[in-house]
């Protein structure tokens, strides 16, 4: 018996069935944003290896940071690995994935960001705000997240372990780390006109430390 039959088995195959469609309803709000020009794409194969994956991991009995975490990661993967079926250019494949996060986490991003550029100080609103949402998304468990400093002139942080290159080491597709590096930048690309980010991250390269490093953006002559 192999091992994914070992983890079917309490369960008939109907139960697995529902249990996996209920799971790929989770990567609905990103799909729905999924979209790469003049390509027609069956979304539906993404959707169902996502939910087969979910469930053969048993995510649903994991903490919601780590459901979260796998949410993005699964389809990363499953997204990249059924764009490539249609031939598309791995760069391509990654800008309409990164696109189809950034689209999904939109809504949140700007009333964060209309909050912050009504305060006095947007810069240091920003950083008020992301240090908690930074903790919350990115625990010590899976990340080793230490912050450096913190307050109006700079946010420095750095990771010595990374759940997201972890998950695609063991899913053999370390080039998909990259993707994953893109989607991390999402909230700091959205505040470009006043958040500065310098990105060090060696985890791409299978290198073992991430650093993030946040300043006010220069404003033009």
């Amino acid at each position: 018996m192999s091992e994914i039959d070992e983890k079917q088995s309490p369960s008939t195959s109907t139960d697995v069935s529902e249990l996996e469609q209920k799971a790929a309803g989770r990567v609905d709000p990103i799909l729905e944003r999924l979209s790469v020009s003049n390509v027609e794409i069956d979304k539906n194969k993404i959707r169902a290896l996502f939910g087969k994956m979910w469930v053969f991991d048993n995510v649903d009995a994991l903490s919601p940071d780590e459901q979260f975490l796998y949410t993005v990661g699964l389809f990363i993967y499953y997204a990249h690995n059924v764009l490539d079926d249609y031939n598309i250019r791995v760069d391509q494949a990654r800008e309409a994935i990164t696109g189809a996060l950034r689209a999904w986490q939109s809504e949140r991003l700007e009333k964060e960001i209309a909050a912050e550029k009504a305060a006095s100080n947007p810069f240091k609103a920003f950083v008020e705000t992301g240090v908690p949402r930074v903790d919350e998304i990115y625990p010590w468990k899976h990340f080793l997240l230490d912050h450096k400093k913190s307050d109006e002139k700079e946010w420095t942080y750095k990771i010595k372990k990374c759940w997201f290159s972890e998950f695609f080491i063991r899913l053999g597709r370390t080039d998909y780390i990259g993707t994953a590096c893109l989607f991390d930048m999402i909230p700091a690309e959205a505040r470009k006109d006043y958040v500065n980010l310098k990105l060090q991250n060696l985890f791409a390269k299978l290198g073992t430390s991430c650093q993030f490093t946040y300043t006010p953006a220069k404003k033009g002559p």
